[in-house]
This record gives structure tokens, sequence and C-alpha cells, in this order.
């Protein structure tokens, strides 16, 4: 098969090289995702990330760029990594690790090079700084994502997509996703030796670049060398160099090393030890022609890795720091488990409630046909948020007993009877009730709630209610009851001495004192709240909205019907869905500050998403702080819940336009029909295509790549110019 005879025409070095790729991939990539997956990724995103804490934002100070490096710790580090090991020993990284860049290549080693985009002849220097320029300064100018052009996400997400994950099934037929693969198949797959990409549009491989042309001013850093008196010219090198690094000029081989990524082909099929990877420029003694297989010297034998042998007795010595590091983990593991304990009781029932309603069984039928339980779960209940308060602080209509159940109606603005200790008054949620009034959601229940109309409220009303985000819930997660135990210690000791005689941490604990912990909720958890709605599309399509001017109501657009699964696939979405406190949560955004209950439509003045208040929302402490910097202004318009990180199908669902619309869109209609007829080129020629003779050049650039590269006239000239001769010598 001709596939099989490409890979065996590998260089046995580059064999090996291969194989180092392919063991990158599945430690990178899913299924198994290893390496991501020990910090909750299943991409390069978040603390991984090495190609967007360096962006520059005008305005930006060093607190700033503290900042985005802390978001991606991980990430830098690694980088730092990669560019000191450049540095020394040329780009390894790229030639030898990067899964994201070797995978194309890959593939592209396996097609038909006749049908290949050639690259290497181009102008790679300009056009890879000049992007780079792009997207350091002027795309976060423009509010360009650099996460929608980021190959670190594609490659992932192709291979989560071919595992069946849902992220990368999403991805894939976003419209974002399909230009990206598109770029993939046209700058990689179909490119000659798969890495157009790495040259032309990597971050990464622009700041690698600038480090490798550093480093190869210096002796005793590695790179590929050339002695130029053992170059013979047969252009070997230049013809299957990957990155097109090498020229040749007056018939001697030339090293880029902006382009070099030092993966030492050109080493492998260089039979006279013209070009090297060395630390020195070999020595002139040497002799002029050195056939490889033959040597002259005694070859050093060079050990990486020190390796230990076994001692007199057969024994290989143990490694005492291994054994130690193991049971140390095991004992800061037993310690985590024996630590987590269970919320203490907390009791409450000044009303005598209990006395009846704690006893199981108390079943019935309602009116309605509803099997309904007045039995109540007293350990789930003293552990809740009201698991401290009198019942009746709530039921206030209840005055007799056994009650009628209508008398057990709530409304949430009505005072309690506990004081807050802070104001010496009775404690009521009426100012949080008008604030709820005003949102957005106003027209959602405040009042009148009962065991009776929970079932009605859920399915018919589409407007949330107090009930609907603050259900009687655990009062504390146990997950975080360690924090709990600490943040509230001074209750039993520093409070204690004042507060005596009375249980009044049982009074307030539960209702009350919550609004000290500020992390009773992380992030995740809060966007639950908001997902109870905005996750389902279907309960989203039946909101009425009301137009300000005619009072008409409205149906609600696509960006509101899928707002939520839109942040999802942004960047803040994914930092806060793997737990990660640096992304930005859906109350940062529309209710900063004090006032979570006042989310307001975006053409409200006082909207924190109105145009003008998005400097200052953005700004906000360890976010955006230069976000009111005049130039940003169009920074401050990137669109937070774009419908192209969306597969495509969600968006015929209801609006066409919005496809057509879109500046992604029109990219792919452009792209698409080129990786089309590729495609169908390359699968023509491999299913009926003759096998040419000789050295193959790609249809598309291989004689401008034989001219410039090579410094030679392409056969098919020379044959021309032949034919042509030989016609006016025939003719009379």
């Amino acid at each position: 098969m001709p596939v099989i005879k490409q890979l065996t025409a590998i260089p046995t070095g580059q064999k090996y090289r291969y194989f180092l790729i392919m063991i990158s991939c599945l430690l990178f990539f899913a299924p198994f995702a290893f390496l991501p997956g020990l910090v909750g990724n299943s991409d390069f995103c978040g603390e991984l990330c090495i190609r967007r804490f360096f962006l520059y934002f005008p305005g930006m100070s060093l607190a700033d760029l503290g900042n985005q490096l802390t978001v991606a710790w991980i990430g830098v580090i690694v980088l730092s990594l990669i560019l000191t090991m450049t540095f020394f020993f040329g780009r390894m990284w790229c030639s030898y690790i990067c899964p994201v860049g070797g995978f194309p290549e890959l593939v592209s080693r396996t097609l038909n090079d006749r049908w290949k985009i050639e690259y290497r002849a181009l102008p790679q220097v300009p056009i890879r700084y000049g992007y780079f320029s792009v997207y350091l300064i002027l795309m976060p100018i423009l509010g360009i994502s650099a996460c929608t052009l980021c190959n670190f996400i594609t490659v992932p997400r192709l291979f989560e997509s071919l595992s069946g994950g849902f992220m990368g099934l999403m991805y894939v037929f976003s419209t974002i996703g399909l230009v990206n693969i598109a770029l993939l198949f046209l700058l990689g797959f179909f490119a000659s030796k798969g890495r157009a990409y790495c040259q032309f549009l990597c971050p990464i491989g622009a700041l690698d670049g600038l480090v490798n042309r550093l480093g190869s001013m210096f002796k005793f850093t590695r790179r590929i060398r050339v002695e130029r008196s053992r170059c013979t010219g047969c252009n070997m090198c230049a013809r299957n160099c990957m990155t097109g690094a090498i020229k040749m000029i007056d018939q001697i081989a030339v090293v880029d090393q902006h382009s070099c990524m030092s993966c030492h082909e050109c080493v492998d099929v260089c039979d006279w030890g013209a070009i090297d990877w060395l630390s020195v420029h070999p020595n002139r003694d040497d002799p002029k022609r050195k056939k490889k297989g033959i040597d002259f010297h005694p070859q050093l034998d060079w050990v990486a890795v020190h390796v230990k042998q076994a001692g007199k007795n057969n024994r290989v010595p143990l490694n005492w720091g291994r054994i130690i590091s193991t049971v140390l983990f095991a004992l800061i593991i037993m310690f985590v488990i024996l630590t987590q304990v269970q919320a203490e009781k907390r009791h409450s029932d000044p009303d005598g409630c209990l006395s009846c309603h704690q006893l199981s069984g108390l079943d019935y039928i309602n009116q309605d046909g509803v099997l309904r339980s007045a039995s109540i779960d007293i350990a789930h209940y003293y552990s809740s948020l009201h698991g401290s308060v009198p019942c009746k602080d709530c039921h206030r209509k209840i005055q007799d007993y056994p009650h009628k159940a209508k008398n057990g109606e709530v409304d949430c603005s009505e005072s309690c009877h506990v004081e807050e200790p802070s104001v010496g008054e009775a404690y009521t949620h009426k100012n949080v009730v008008k604030e709820f009034s005003a949102s957005v959601h106003g027209d959602g229940k405040s009042k009148g709630f009962t065991g009776a109309n929970r079932l009605t409220e859920s399915e018919e009303e589409q407007n949330p209610s107090c009930r609907t985000c603050h259900n009687n819930s655990l009062y504390i997660d146990e997950t975080q009851l360690s924090s709990f135990k600490k943040d509230f210690s001074h209750t039993e000791t520093e409070c204690g001495n004042c507060h005596k005689g009375e249980v009044w941490l049982s009074q307030f604990g539960g209702h009350i004192l919550r609004r000290f912990i500020e992390n009773r909720w992380d992030k995740k958890q809060q966007n639950a709240i908001c997902k109870q709605c905005h996750d389902d599309p279907q309960r989203m399509r039946k909101v009425k909205l009301k137009d300000k001017e005619t009072g008409k109501e409205q149906k609600p657009g696509l960006r509101l019907i899928l707002a939520s699964a839109s942040y999802d696939m942004s960047l803040h979405g994914k930092l806060v869905n793997n737990d990660k406190s640096s992304g930005a949560s859906c109350n940062e955004c529309h209710t900063p500050g004090v006032k979570k209950h006042s989310v307001l439509a975006k053409d409200n003045i006082d909207s924190s998403t109105y145009s003008k208040n998005l400097d200052k929302t953005c700004g906000l402490s360890e976010c955006h702080a230069y976000s009111e910097h005049v130039i940003n202004e169009i920074f401050l318009k990137t669109d937070m819940h774009d419908l192209d990180l969306l597969p495509i199908n969600y968006k015929y669902l209801d609006d066409e336009i919005i496809i057509r619309q879109s500046g992604w869109s029109k990219a792919l209609m452009l792209l698409a029909p080129v990786v089309i007829v590729l495609a169908i080129g390359m699968l023509f020629s491999m299913l009926f295509g003759k096998k040419r003779k000789g050295v193959v050049f790609s249809r598309f650039g291989g004689d401008y790549f034989q001219r410039k590269m090579i410094g030679r006239k392409p056969k098919g000239e020379v044959k021309k110019k032949k034919a042509m001769q030989q016609k006016k010598r025939i003719k009379p």
C-alpha cells in the first residue's frame, strides 16, 4: 500500500521522533488526557494555557500582568521550561514533544505529496511575526479572543469528539470549531510536511523561534550547523526539511534559525556529515568527505540517565526517597478522610411545630390529586438554611393547631421575629424583595408560597421566584465544613464571652450569619442557580419579553435562549466549570457588588452590562482593571455569549440570519470549498493515481519551492525548454 511505503521510507531517527509524538498525544489528548487531567482539564485552557498570559492590553499595570500570570501559572512555568530548553538545545519541544503540531505532521506524512500545499518557500519570518504582532496587540484591542484561533483547543477537542466527549462534539460542530478544523486541514494535514500552522500562526512557535535564533549566536548551545566545505550541494536536506528552514545558496545549505526546529531529519538524510546537531562547529582537521557508517575515531558512549546496578548480593538498592514520599502521601490522604466530620445539629423549635411534623408517615393526597407529605426530616432541616429560624417567622398566618394548609403561605418580604444584632431591628427581606421586583425577574413570586403550589410554580411559571433560587438547601456543604468551622471559630470564644444565657448561635447562625462567609457558595455553585432556568432552552423559549416602548410581548432571541450554553464554551465558563476562581461567574458580570438580586436588561442605563457601564464592570478588582483605558473601548464589546461557539444545529432552530451574518460563517464558507477540493483530489490520487518516479513535488507551490529553496529549475520547465529547442532545430 502507498501509505505503508511512505511510512517505511521515513528515516530511522525520525521514526523514534514520531514515536515520542504519539506517546505525547496519548498523554495530552482524549481518551486518556492524563497530563491535563491532573488539573481537571481536557485541553490546554485555564491554568495550562501557554499562549494567553503575555497578551498586551493598553493601560496594563504590573498588577494586571501579575493577574494574567496567576491565572495561567502552570502555563507560565511550562513556557519558561520550553524557552530555556530551546536556548540550550534548539526547538526540541516543537519537534519531539508538542502533540498539537506533531499530530498534523503525522497525518500529513501518510498523504500524497502531489496534492499538498507547498508553503515552505513563502517568506515565513515576515508572515509569522506580522501575525504575532496582530495576535499580541491588535486582537486584544479589537476584542477578538485569542481562544478563537487556537490549535491548543482545536486538536484536543477533535480528539475529545472522536472519544465521544460532549464538549468536544460541541466545539467541533460549532462555526468557530469548523473554521479552526479547516485551518488544521489546510495548514496541517494538507500542508507539505504538516507544519504550516506551527510556522505561521503559532505564537509559541514565534517566541521559540526568537529564542532559538538568540541561542544560535553562542557556540556552547546545540544547533543544526553546516560544515560548508563538506556540503556537496545535493539539496537532500532542503527537500526534507519540514519547516523550510534550509535554503541552498550557491549550492551550499544555509539554515534559518528562526524557523529550524532541530528535528534532525536533515542530519539523517545527509550522507556526507556536512550538517549536524552540534554545540560547536566541526573541527577543521576532520576529513573533508566523511561517508556515514565509516568511523575514523572511536565514538564516545554518552549516557543521559545513570542506571543503578545490582550490588554484590544481586539486589537492586531500595529507593528510600520514593518509599518515604509514598508513606507521607498515604498519611495525608488518611488525614483528609479522617478529618471530614458531619455538621452539628442545631435545634430551634420554639413554636412546637416539630412535635407533629417530625413524625413519619404523614402522607396524604390533596384536592388536586397530588401525593403530599407533611413529615419533616429533622436532620436535614436543622442543617438547612432555615434550620435555626422559628417556623412562625415565615408561616405568619398559623395561629391555631392543628392548622389549615392554606394558612401556611409565606411572604418573603415580611420581617422575622428575631432581631439582627448589627442594627437591633427585626430582620427583613423587604429591601431585597424591592430590588428583586425591579429586576428582569421581577414578575416572579415573592409571596404566597405554600407547599401545595410548588409544583404549579415549577411547571407553569417561567419567571423565577424567591423559592426557585433559595430552596431550603443545606446550610453548608460537607466539602466546606472545614472552612465553615474556621470562619466561625470565634462564635464559641470571642462572641461567647458576651452572648451568654441564650443559644444565640442557633438563633442566628442558619439564616443570618451565613452572610459573613463569602465562600459559602463558590462560583460554580452560584452559576448552578442561574442554570436551573437558563440551561433549559425549552423553558427559555416560553419567556415573554415586553418592549419598553410599545409594551407588547416579544419572543426571546437565541442569545437569551442559549446564553448558558454559549457561556459554558467561553474561557470564563470553562474556568468556572473547572472550579477555577479566576473565571467570571454570572453574578460578577450581571450583578457586581452587593445587590445580587438586581439583574437588569442590558439596555437599562443602570445595568452593569449597559454599554457605557462595561468599563466599570470589567474593571473590578482582579479582573480587567485596564478596561477603562480609552483604546480598550472595542475590547469591552467582546462577545461573552458568542453563538459561533455553539454547534450550527443550535442556531438553525430559529434564525438562519445569524449564520449568514457571522464573520466566522463567512470564513467557513471561504475555507470549506478549498478543503473539500483538496480532500477529493487527495482521495482520487490515492485510489486511482499512478505512482510517480523520483522526487514528488506539490502541484500547489512545488515549482516555486524548487526555484526559491533548492535553486534549480523545475523539471517541467526544463522539459518544455528542451522541447522548444528541438522544435526550432527541426524547422527548415
